[in-house]
C-alpha cells in the first residue's frame, strides 16, 4: 500500500531544493576599497635604511603591502607554497603596492579570501587545480634504519617563567598576510612560532657570529616537531624542491640542524616577506631557486643535507604527483583604482 502522504512529501522536498537552488550565490569576500599601484624599483640600500615601501602591515581595519610580486600574492591568497603554483615567469618579478580597507566586522583571517577577489577583479586572474609529477625530496629513514635515528621524542615544554617587574616583554610579533610570526627571546636564542599551524612546534634559532672570511651560521632547534612539520619546514626555501615526509614516524621530536647564511635568507624570503626572489618555485623543479638551489646540485656539499643525515634521516630525489594551481590568465596592468 502506498502512503498517501508520500507524493506531498516529495513535492515539498522538490520545492525546497528548487528554492535553495534559486538563491543567489553569496558574494565573495572583498575589501571595502583597495588601491593597487606598480612598485618603485627595489633598492636594497633603501630597504636597509627603512626608507623602502616593503613588507606587510596588517591591523584590524587596513592592509598595507609593499613591493609584492603577483606570484607571492597568489600564494598567499590561496594559501599555497611557491612550489604549488605554476605560472609565467613575469609573475615572480613584477611588483605592486596594495593598500586596502577591511570591511567592518570582518576578521583579518579572511584577508587571503579578499585577496583572491582583488586579484580576480583587478588583474583578471584565472587558474585551475592540476595534479602533476614533480621533482621532490622524500624524507626517509637513513641506511641505519630505525636504530640509527638520533632524535629523541619531545617532552611537554614547561611554561616560561614570568618576567621580572618593569621589564619589556621578551617577545614581538611580525605581521604577515599569512598570520603573525611570533618571536620570543629566550636564554637559548630566539623562538619562532610560525603562522597557520602548518609548521608545528617551537623553533629556536641561534646565530654564530662571523669569523674571519666565514659568514655567520644558524643553528636551528625545534621541539615537539612531527616529521610532517619538519618536511614542511625544509620546503620553505631551505632546499630546492618540496619535501615529502615518507619516514613513517608518528611521534614529535627534538630536531636540530645547521643552516648556512644562504639557507637562512631563503627561509626568510619564502616564509615572511612577499619580496621578489629572482625565480624559484612554481612547479619548475627548483630551477632558479636562488642560492639554495645553486648549492644543492651536489647534496653532499650542503650543510642542511649533512645535518639531516646526522639525524639518521635522508633526503632522496624522487618524482611524485603533487597538487598544483596553474595560472591560465593574468593581466600585468591592473584595472583603474
Amino acid at each position: 500500500m502506498i502512503d498517501k502522504h508520500l507524493p506531498r512529501l516529495c513535492l515539498t522536498q522538490l520545492l525546497a531544493i528548487g528554492a535553495a537552488l534559486a538563491q543567489p550565490a553569496a558574494a565573495p569576500l572583498a575589501f571595502e576599497a583597495a588601491t593597487v599601484r606598480p612598485s618603485a624599483p627595489f633598492e636594497a640600500a633603501a630597504a636597509i635604511a627603512g626608507k623602502a615601501h616593503t613588507g606587510t602591515r596588517i591591523d584590524s581595519s587596513r592592509v598595507d603591502i609593499g613591493t609584492a610580486t603577483l606570484f607571492r600574492l597568489i600564494c598567499v591568497a590561496y594559501r599555497v607554497r611557491p612550489y604549488q603554483l605554476s605560472g609565467p615567469d613575469w609573475l615572480k618579478t613584477t611588483t605592486y603596492d596594495i593598500q586596502a580597507k577591511i570591511p567592518d566586522g570582518v576578521s583579518v583571517d579572511k584577508v587571503p579570501e579578499m585577496l583572491q577577489t582583488l586579484l580576480a577583479e583587478r588583474f583578471g586572474l584565472k587558474l585551475h587545480p592540476e595534479k602533476k609529477d614533480q621533482p621532490v625530496y622524500a624524507l626517509v629513514i637513513g641506511p641505519g634504519g630505525a636504530s640509527g635515528i638520533k632524535m629523541k621524542e619531545s617532552e611537554p615544554e614547561p611554561p616560561p617563567p614570568p618576567p621580572a617587574p618593569n621589564t619589556p616583554k621578551p617577545e614581538m610579533s611580525v605581521p604577515t598576510v599569512q598570520g603573525d610570526v611570533k618571536l620570543v627571546r629566550t636564554d637559548k636564542g630566539i623562538s619562532l612560532e610560525m603562522p597557520g599551524g602548518e609548521i608545528q612546534g617551537r623553533i629556536r634559532v641561534a646565530v654564530s657570529p662571523p669569523t674571519g672570511s666565514q659568514p655567520p651560521k644558524f643553528h636551528l632547534e625545534s621541539s615537539g616537531t612531527t616529521m610532517k612539520s619538519f618536511a614542511q619546514m625544509l620546503s620553505v626555501g631551505v632546499v630546492d624542491r618540496p619535501v615529502v615526509d615518507m619516514t613513517g614516524l608518528t611521534g614529535a621530536y627534538e630536531v636540530a640542524v645547521d643552516l648556512s647564511l644562504d639557507d637562512a635568507m631563503n627561509v626568510a624570503r619564502n616564509s615572511v616577506t612577499l619580496l621578489p626572489t629572482g625565480g624559484g618555485g612554481g612547479g619548475d623543479g627548483g630551477k632558479g631557486a636562488g642560492a639554495a638551489g645553486a648549492n644543492l646540485a651536489d647534496p653532499s656539499g650542503s650543510s642542511i643535507f649533512a645535518s639531516i643525515q646526522n639525524l639518521g634521516l635522508k633526503l632522496e630525489p624522487r618524482k611524485l604527483p603533487l597538487e598544483l594551481l596553474v595560472v591560465d590568465h593574468m593581466e600585468k596592468t591592473p584595472t583603474a583604482n
